[in-house]
């Protein structure tokens, strides 16, 4: 069966909710996006939307292969349907053919018999009227011989005429006891041929009974047998566009996955780009600095020296205005809690299997106020829904740090103090909550650099 398709709506819908920034550790979320998009910004949405369109080439090449499995699997039982339909259908013409032979030998059994029947009819008939001749026949001599008998006896009659119709009359006697004998034979013969005939009938009827059973079952698997064909042949074409349909949408995905591939490699490489420009400019950045701090302390030393020089025995009065201490921190802490969690591997408390704790823990009490690490630009501001069990949720972008695109999140807040726009490091961003997957009031705090989770400590 062909696979649900999926709704256009939803497909998109998948598309544009990637994540703003691959720094978000979301799926399928929505994001408030900035204005105007940096590369690293662009490459993280057209990321998100090649990874589902690689879900759909994935998706729609598994499906294509199951089309053509059973699309071959019906194709394979075809031959054989279509060899036992031919093989039913021969069937039943032969059982139609021994049926009308059947049919046939019933009714010339049948027609024979009705003729033996006519026939013993007839004889039986002509019999009764031989009989009543010969009666009467018989009756006449009786009394001709009576009569004859007197005509002699008083001289009226030749007596050699006598004697002549005697034997005349004997003669017809016996020629007619001879046509009665002979029909009271065929009578006989008759009879038994009828009988023979009726049980001949009854053997062809039975013959045709049992012709018509066996018809009507070679007709019953003909039928089932078309069906069968019938059906596999309809199943064969369903599977068949199926089939082609899915080639379609799999071309079509492909074509898809291929240019946001491209649009990818081509956002790489000026991120790539970007931070060979941004490393250089640190590099610059921090020769010159350790250059001024070279000539800062060669300064120092000088004057150190012309002071001891100079020296009457009293302590050299200090430096009012030594230099403000360097720090090698890009971040600073986003809340003043004390910290309850840090980042690495640990046993979850709700999940209950050891994983990534990818960021760091400050045990904030609710309400308390969440701040701006650096300066950055709000680019999202997530509620629950869409959070996959980080609760209510800031991302910032802070662009290229240290030759990384850095972005930091924080997450289960209580409520938003801004949504979106430019923010300065400690500013008030929101509220330390416990929204989402939580269990107790505070702030879950995410460094990623390039879109990697990253220790916080390292930029802190």
């Amino acid at each position: 069966m062909p696979r649900p398709a999926r709704p256009l709506a939803t497909r998109r819908a998948r598309a544009l909710t990637g994540a703003a920034l691959s720094v978000c550790l979301l799926t399928g979320a929505g994001y408030a996006f900035a204005a105007d998009p940096d590369p690293q910004q662009e490459k993280d949405r057209v990321d998100g939307q090649l990874s589902d369109a690689q879900g759909d080439l994935h998706e729609t090449s598994k499906d294509l292969l199951d089309a053509y499995t059973k699309l071959k699997s019906t194709r394979s039982k075809l031959p054989g349907a279509r060899s036992a339909a031919k093989s039913a259908e021969q069937a039943e013409t032969t059982a139609k053919g021994e049926y009308d032979d059947a049919v046939a030998a019933y009714d010339l059994a049948k027609a024979n018999e009705d003729k033996a029947e006519r026939d013993l009819k007839s004889t039986s008939s002509k019999i009764t009227t031989s009989r009543r001749a010969v009666a009467s026949f018989a009756g006449q001599v009786y009394q001709q011989q009576g009569m004859g008998s007197m005509s002699v006896a008083v001289g009226s009659e030749d007596p050699g005429a006598f004697v002549d119709k005697m034997i005349m009359a004997e003669s017809v006697g016996d020629s007619q006891s001879s046509a009665l004998e002979e029909l009271s034979t065929s009578r006989a013969n008759l009879v038994s041929t009828g009988d023979k005939l009726s049980a001949l009938r009854k053997k062809t009827s039975d013959a045709k009974a049992t012709k018509e059973t066996k018809l009507a079952a070679a007709r019953t698997a003909s039928d089932k047998a078309d069906r069968t064909q019938r059906s596999l042949e309809t199943l064969e074409s369903d599977q068949t566009t199926q089939a082609a349909d899915l080639r379609a949408a799999k071309h079509e995905d492909q074509k898809k996955v291929d240019g946001l591939q491209a649009e990818s490699d081509k956002l790489t490489k000026i991120l790539e780009e970007r931070a060979r420009k941004a490393r250089i400019r640190e590099a610059e950045i921090r020769k010159a600095r350790e250059e001024q701090a070279a000539r800062e302390a060669d300064a120092r030393r000088r004057a150190q020296q012309s002071t001891s020089s100079d020296d009457t025995g009293s302590a050299a009065p200090a430096d009012p205005n030594p230099p403000a201490p360097t720090s090698s921190g890009v971040l600073q802490a986003p809340s003043n809690a004390p910290v309850s969690s840090e980042f690495g591997l640990r046993f979850h408390p709700i999940h209950q299997t050891w994983r990534l704790h990818a960021g760091r823990d400050y045990a904030g009490a609710c309400g308390s106020p969440v701040y701006a690490a650096t300066d950055g630009t709000v680019i999202a501001a997530n509620p629950p829904s869409s959070t996959g069990g980080y609760g209510n949720q800031i991302v910032i972008d802070h662009g290229i740090k240290r030759g990384s695109s850095l972005a930091t999140t924080y997450n289960h807040l209580q409520s938003f103090a801004v949504r979106s726009g430019h923010v300065s490091r400690g500013q008030v961003i929101g509220y330390v909550g416990t929204t989402g997957t939580s269990t107790g009031c505070h702030l879950h705090f995410e460094t990623r650099a390039n879109g990697t989770p990253v220790d916080p400590r390292g930029w802190l």
